[in-house]
């Protein structure tokens, strides 16, 4: 039992934890908001290496071949890397474009990100949840986007013509931005004054459920990890605990946690805060919001469950780490130590070692001698790999394996190959499917030199 603690001790002591927070009291502030501290003080209790980043001007570099993400205030920055950082990325952070890009940098260095920036632009966008949910076959209210004031007989008509009707801004949380209207008059005269203020604002409409309350599920991976009622407010129709709302543990049925798993996997989110309403009409569970970034405060004090420590127990177990896997030719140029830029064919049909090519080889003990032009080098054998190659008929050959770094993408990963006489192929290396696995790689068939320019020969 020692022995398993000291293991997990040892794993858990390699993770690192970036925290990316919007700043809670204006540009000049370090002040956090309440989850973003709960994540900080909980790392710096358990001595887990962790960075706050705050996603208005934070930003990535790269210095002495590292990658480190700094604060505009901090030169020394804090150093990244897709095999030890998980990036903690919360809500405040996707209300502005170049933060979310923000998150496109680390998802570029391959960092595992909670929540990728698909699945927030996702979530915050109430109508594309409602599309997405949809084509998933998981039950919401019937919503229509609002096209200007021409268009709100076409919206009504399409959520079945049916007072009240429940109105949302396109993006908006915690309840702000939500609206009911009881009649036509009143439909036009709020929409009017929306328009009034902001003559570009977005609007859907949706049919209203009836229900005290609503349930804030979090799912975290494939799980539920807690959930909580939080009943309406007084005099208004709304349930959020930031609100006011009152709220107390609850037990979910069969139905009403498989509905939350799957409605977090439609999006693809890692941890989720997923809303569901039981109409009383009815009696169905409908899921009403996504949260790709739920607050804590509320969902701990109704369950008395920490649910920060089980999201940072969650990160810090590798198996757990799923990544957007980046789009990449055919053919891209991939750097080899001690021999520079080479192209390379992504093969994913290739379940056996990288292969580059050598124009002659010997074999002088536990070492290899070869030579590419007039470029003699020499490796340590990492063994024999016996290769069926051959087209009509199939012959064996003998290949000596040998170990080589390989940079792509900014990231460098310990390869191993078998060396081949690769004339008349395409490409003088051929990288396999675990070099796709580690660099998390999606390769495109129809494309090449996405990634990379074209190596000239």
């Amino acid at each position: 039992m020692k022995l398993i603690q000291y293991l997990i001790e040892q794993n858990i002591d390699k993770i690192k934890i970036v925290i990316i927070t919007g700043r809670k009291n204006g540009k000049d502030s370090n002040d956090l908001y309440r989850t973003a501290k709960r994540f900080k003080e909980a790392c710096d209790e358990r001595k887990i290496e962790c960075y706050v980043a705050f996603s208005d001007d934070g930003y990535i570099a790269r210095k002495n071949g590292k990658v480190y993400i700094h604060n505009i205030d901090d030169e020394n920055g804090f150093e990244i890397n897709s095999s030890n950082t998980v990036a903690i990325i919360r809500g405040t952070t996707g209300k502005r474009k170049s933060s979310l890009d923000l998150i496109s940098q680390l998802e570029r260095h391959n960092i595992f990100c909670v929540n990728s920036r698909r699945t927030m632009e996702e979530c915050s966008d109430k109508y594309r949840t409602a599309l997405i949910m949809a084509d998933a076959k998981i039950p919401t209210p019937k919503t229509a986007i609002i096209l200007g004031p021409d268009g709100i007989d076409v919206a009504l008509k399409k959520i079945g013509k049916k007072f009240p009707v429940v109105l949302k801004t396109l993006t908006g949380s915690k309840g702000i931005g939500v609206f009911v209207a009881e009649s036509n008059e009143g439909l036009k005269s709020t929409l009017q004054a929306i328009w009034k203020i902001n003559p570009d604002i977005e609007i859907i409409m949706q049919t209203y459920l009836d229900a005290d309350y609503d349930i804030r599920v979090h799912v975290l991976g494939d799980k539920v990890i807690a959930a909580m009622k939080r009943f309406k407010i007084k005099k208004d129709f709304r349930s959020n605990y930031s609100l006011g709302g009152k709220i107390e543990k609850v037990d979910l049925t069969e139905e009403q946690e498989k509905i939350a798993i799957n409605a977090a996997q439609a999006v693809g989110a890692v941890w989720a805060g997923v809303d569901i309403i039981t109409n009383k009409k009815d009696k169905k569970n409908y899921v009403i919001e996504i949260n790709s970034s739920p607050g804590t405060e509320g969902i701990e004090k109704a369950t008395r469950k920490d649910i920060v420590s089980k999201v940072i127990n969650f990160v810090l177990n590798k198996n757990n780490w799923k990544r957007p896997a980046t789009e990449c030719g055919y053919l891209e140029v991939v750097k080899v130590e001690e021999i520079g830029e080479m192209d390379a064919k992504l093969d994913t049909g290739n379940g056996s070692y990288c292969v580059i090519h050598a124009d002659e080889y010997e074999v002088d003990g536990d070492k290899v001698n070869w030579r590419i032009g007039k470029r003699e080098f020499s490796h340590k054998i990492e063994g024999i790999k016996t290769i069926n190659v051959g087209g009509i008929e199939t012959k064996k050959e003998d290949r000596p394996v040998l170990s080589l770094k390989v940079t792509f993408n900014n990231e460098t990963y310990d390869m191993k190959f078998t060396l081949s006489n690769r004339k008349g192929f395409s490409t003088p290396i051929l990288l396999n499917r675990k070099f796709l696995r580690l660099a998390n790689l999606s390769v495109n068939s129809a494309k090449k030199y996405v990634l990379t320019t074209k190596k000239s020969v």
